[in-house]
């Protein structure tokens, strides 16, 4: 790849393929290669440099270290310096071999490197697209203060230390000016000194930590730090071309660059915007209008790379003036899946394969690390002492000081352009060189610190929690925070809420959280849905049809029933944090969460990741989760009661917190006159000991026996005093000896429900329920009893809600 008027040309040497000269060339000579095969050596090029970097993850991942560090070391492991070597053959001419000089000769190698250059500048664009730049006017002052001081302090105590190291009388360290430190000491500033906004967002993503609260402050200090260093260095580059403005090629250049901005926001953002508004919602856009945004992109590069910036500038300007999120920014960013997963870790690997150990000084190596050591703890100094002034806790100023000193891709991208410089002298191979392996060593050691030393579900384990049982011994308001995936989930959730009987003297208040994916975009969101401020609008999108819903719910009970909507769109992996974060602020009793047993037989990326949520949510949320399965009759399609119907519930009692919160939540529907509501008891007469240990929440632990009995006994008899003069109000006793027998008494119940409501873990004799946790591994989240009532074999038709308490309420 050579350089001419500032961009990048491809040469192409030899034919395509190989004829039977050879695998990789016609004829093999050493010295010239004249018959070069580039489309084989191109397939064995990229096989390699994509799958090395997973077979060494396997070993390091156990490490939690990060994919990017085995992407470069991947490189590394072929590169010239550790499977090629050098033979002189005569006193002027140097012969190279081995392993590496076969697969990757200087001239077939051009190709994939040009393959790599070109998918970054879709990689940008897709960067572009998935940002928000709304994120800087919602960021308040504080934020602005952080991240100025921040970048700051980097590039000044980088700058300071550069300047003291340099060295007149070793040529490689000698300053070209007065004011700069030494040779390419520049260059190591400006990779370690800059806070990279799309870097952050993908590491905080893969360590689900992206909504949480570090999260969510992290990028916004991160969007402020880039867009200052973004706009330093355009408006360095723009006064550059400005002085030069007075050539017939400096008028040239402004006057493209004037034109590609005035195509990019007076001609694409508003076409892009009506392509947006004009696609149904759920229909995939035109693919004849995701070509020409592409052909957009190869446009607005061609003319950053003419004008003599990067490509990557253009389309990442042409990136912002699309809307991200759904429909268009979500199609764009599928349609290039391809080029962050395969081809954009090829910048990896050839970065590595790159780099030259042989050419390093050790003079030189430890003034370029003190360097960038000094450019790393003067980021995080600069975040920590305005951060604690601010009221930043000290951990989380630590935290985020550690999180802005994440790298990858952009500065992979940056350290292969100047791989590719024609200034390849020692002194700069030697300093990428080192560059190289210290980010891999800071990626290394930052990221998985991060990780250990952050936890976000700290801040809900040490939160105490609110129970069913809790709420209702108060007589305060019953606060519930409902889950929604799809507006299909609605009427199950209204109908088993319009049973809790809301009245003035216990009203019901519900938070609704529509759980939308985060795609199409890097920020996560949580917006607030006020009631009061809502319009009427033709075409609602489906948070306002779920909203509709509720709000209806709200109208009919005026006064006792409150509404407050609210939707989070973030990764599944993390989206817990939302839930969790809504239900401490809120101070909510019970979290209802839809979910579908069917989905599980379907082998799709969205209900493993839902499932992962439940999970998530079961071992992070401060108050009861109930797990909501859908049934089919007309009482579980309906949102209103059925006239002259009543509304069976049934609680499958066996003893335990989980049991308890089950008859708690079925307690407050007894005083609903449409409501007919059945315990029944399941125990066995031999007596359990005191000091058997139990498998509760999956841990073996030691139960107090007897007090969970009393407790059991306790809510039994304030259930039964209640079912003395109500016909509508059942209490059963089953004695069962076996697991046979519980099945046999739980499969005859099977067409007298509307609802069930059990528990998801049992304190009870170990033979009454021992057979039925065989399949537990299935289905864990819904433990042994609701594994049972919501498999397809058991056929109910009712809808069935599975209640599990946190262990410690």
């Amino acid at each position: 790849m050579g350089k001419s008027r500032n961009y990048r040309v491809c040469h192409i040497p030899g034919q395509t393929g190989s004829r039977l000269g050879g695998l990789f060339y016609e004829h093999l000579q050493v010295d010239d290669f004249p018959g070069l095969a580039p489309l084989p050596s191109i397939c064995l090029q990229i096989t390699i440099l994509a799958l090395l970097p997973h077979l060494i993850h396997m070993v390091l991942s156990r490490f939690h270290q990060p994919l990017l560090v085995s992407q470069i070391l991947g490189g590394m492991l072929a590169s010239p310096w550790i499977l090629g070597n050098l033979v002189l053959t005569s006193k002027d001419h140097v012969r190279q071999t081995g392993i590496t000089y076969f697969m990757f000769p200087a001239d077939g190698f051009r190709v994939v490197d040009m393959l790599a250059h070109f998918s970054s500048m879709f990689f940008i664009f897709k960067v572009g697209v998935q940002m928000d730049p709304k994120i800087l006017k919602r960021a308040g002052w504080r934020t602005y203060v952080m991240g100025v001081c921040c970048l700051l302090s980097s590039y000044v105590s980088g700058e300071m230390v550069s300047h003291r190291l340099k060295n007149d009388h070793i040529p490689e360290l000698k300053a070209r000016t007065k004011t700069e430190g030494f040779r390419s000491a520049k260059r190591i500033v400006n990779l370690f000194g800059q806070i990279s906004f799309p870097v952050i967002a993908y590491v905080l993503n893969d360590l689900n930590i992206l909504n949480s609260e570090l999260g969510n402050l992290a990028l916004q200090i991160a969007m402020v730090a880039d867009f200052l260093h973004t706009n330093e260095k355009i408006f360095t580059l723009l006064s550059h071309i400005i002085s030069s403005g007075n050539s017939p090629q400096g008028m040239t250049v402004i006057l493209l660059l004037l034109g590609t901005l005035i195509y990019i926001f007076f001609i694409v953002r508003p076409g892009a915007l009506w392509i947006a508004k004009h696609t149904p919602e759920g229909r995939p856009v035109n693919d004849i209008y995701i070509a020409l945004i592409m052909i957009s992109v190869l446009l607005c590069g061609l003319v950053s790379e003419y004008c003599g910036l990067n490509g990557t500038v253009g389309a990442f300007f042409l990136g912002l003036a699309i809307p991200d999120g759904p429909p268009l920014g979500s199609a764009l960013v599928h349609k290039l899946r391809v080029v962050t997963i395969f081809f954009m870790p090829l910048h990896m690997g050839i970065v590595g394969y790159k780099t030259n150990i042989h050419k390093v000084h050790f003079a030189y190596l430890w003034r370029v690390v003190l360097v960038i050591l000094s450019c790393i703890l003067g980021k995080v100094i600069g975040l920590f002492v305005p951060a604690v002034l601010l009221g930043v806790s000290v951990r989380d100023s630590l935290l985020l000081g550690l999180i802005m000193n994440f790298k990858g891709i952009v500065e992979v991208y940056q350290l292969n352009t100047w791989l590719d410089s024609k200034l390849q002298q020692d002194i700069f191979s030697a300093s990428n060189t080192i560059m190289v392996l210290t980010l891999i060593m800071v990626v290394a050691v930052i990221t998985p610190a991060v990780k250990y030393l952050y936890d976000p579900s700290s801040k809900y384990l040490s939160f105490k929690g609110r129970s069913i049982l809790q709420s209702n011994e108060n007589n305060s308001d019953f606060r519930v925070l409902v889950c929604v995936h799809t507006l299909d989930d609605v009427p199950a959730i209204i109908r088993i809420l319009e049973a809790t009987d809301p009245t003035k003297l216990r009203p019901l208040t519900i938070y609704l959280l529509h759980l939308v994916e985060l795609v199409g975009r890097a920020t996560p969101l949580l917006i607030a849905h006020p009631l009061h401020k809502r319009a009427a609008s033709s075409n609602p999108t489906k948070s306002e049809r779920i909203i509709n819903v509720f709000q209806q719910f709200q109208n009919r009970y005026q006064n006792v029933v409150t509404v407050h909507p609210f939707s989070t769109i973030s990764p599944y992996a993390s989206m817990h944090n939302d839930i969790c974060t809504m239900s401490v602020d809120k101070r909510t009793a019970l979290v209802i969460f839809p979910f579908s047993r069917h989905d599980l037989a379907k082998p799709n990326i969205s209900n493993r990741c839902i499932k992962t949520l439940l999970q998530n949510l079961q071992r992070n949320s401060p108050c009861s989760v109930g797990i909501l399965i859908n049934g089919s009759n007309y009482q579980g399609q309906t949102t209103c009661f059925v006239p002259n119907t009543p509304y069976r519930v049934i609680v499958l009692y066996f003893g335990g917190p989980d049991d308890r919160e089950s008859l708690a939540f079925a307690m407050n529907m007894i005083r609903n006159p449409s409501v007919f509501v059945t315990v029944v008891r399941f125990f066995d007469p031999a007596s359990l000991p005191s000091d058997e240990a139990i498998g509760y929440y999956n841990d073996s632990v030691s139960i107090d026996v007897e007090r969970q009995k009393f407790l059991d006994d306790e809510l039994i008899e304030h259930f039964r005093i209640n079912t003395m003069d109500d016909e509508t109000l059942v209490y059963k006793e089953v004695e069962v000896k076996d697991c046979a027998e519980t099945i046999w008494v739980v499969r005859s119940l099977r067409e007298d429900f509307d609802l069930m409501v059990v528990g998801r873990q049992q304190i009870t004799h170990p033979r009454i329920i021992a057979g039925l946790e065989t399949d537990l591994d299935e289905s864990q989240e819904l433990g042994a009893i609701g594994d049972m009532v919501s498999s397809p074999d058991y056929g109910a038709e009712g809808s069935i809600l599975i209640i599990h308490q946190r262990k410690d309420t």
